[in-house]
């Protein structure tokens, strides 16, 4: 009797927990993202893949190649000293990084269903005794001193394809700024609002159900602006949308950005 009541109580326990996740839309949301994307990244190849289609029959296309394919690997290669990887994923970077240069990375990563692949791809690229996982957000100042990051702290602020969903984005840029040593690099690699009128006409309507589906991904953020006044600025060397982005869904920034001394 007293199994059954336990089993009966955990049960029940499941279902409330199960509930409670269902009711609140940003966690329903980032679920739903995190199951996606460890579908995406790095083995799955499609975001639509339904789930009975044997992964060893699609072609062998993933995020991670297309990546390869942009600048993405040379800016990877700038990161140096203490890192802030913001919001990792399962850790599409950790291979590009030049480990002679880096001395420490913290993964900041608040989705629970990300870290445990996370963690084994930091393994596989023999990071583990380095890399240490932060399970928070950007926002979470209190987290991230309990690991030492705080303001003054970082030599390198790795920004890639996060900003869309971070909420608060203009705050939480000023807060990576902050946590910059004078000096210290922000590297972005970041998807933004379109210049063009219809771009960003067809950006606002998928916004609509956009960040529900892929864990509070924004399309139309002014992402470029937000880091330009996050604080003074010694060099920045930008990539920005050019006129042959202009029919693009979702054009890019990148590109490095060093805090002032003074």
């Amino acid at each position: 009797m007293g199994s059954l009541l336990s089993y009966s109580s955990a049960k029940s326990s499941h279902s409330k927990t199960s509930l409670s996740i269902l009711l609140d839309k940003d966690r329903t949301s980032h679920k739903i993202f995190g199951k996606a994307w460890l579908r995406l990244s790095p083995s799955p190849k499609t975001l639509f893949l339904p789930p009975f289609l044997p992964i060893h029959k699609l072609p062998d296309h993933t995020i991670f190649t297309n990546e390869n394919d942009t600048v993405l690997p040379s800016l990877d290669a700038k990161a140096y000293g203490t890192v802030l990887e913001v919001g990792p994923g399962t850790g599409n970077q950790l291979s590009r990084f030049s480990r002679s240069k880096i001395t420490k990375i913290y993964g900041v990563e608040p989705n629970e269903d990300l870290r445990p692949q996370l963690r084994a791809n930091i393994k596989k690229c023999g990071l583990t005794d380095i890399y240490t996982i932060v399970p928070c957000g950007i926002e979470d100042s209190d987290t991230l001193s309990r690991y030492g990051v705080v303001h003054g702290s970082i030599d390198t602020v790795m920004s890639v394809q996060v900003l869309c969903g971070v909420p608060r984005p203009e705050e939480m840029v000023r807060e990576m700024y902050k946590l910059l040593k004078p000096g210290g690099q922000m590297v972005i690699y970041e998807h933004v609002r379109s210049d063009d009128f219809l771009s960003g006409l067809v950006q606002n309507v998928f916004n609509v159900i956009w960040p529900f589906m892929l864990g509070g991904c924004n399309l139309n953020r002014p992402t470029g602006l937000y880091l330009r006044r996050a604080g003074h600025w010694e060099k920045v060397e930008l990539q920005e949308p050019g006129k042959e982005d202009a029919w693009t869904a979702i054009p890019r920034v990148s590109g490095v950005m060093v805090k002032g001394k003074g």
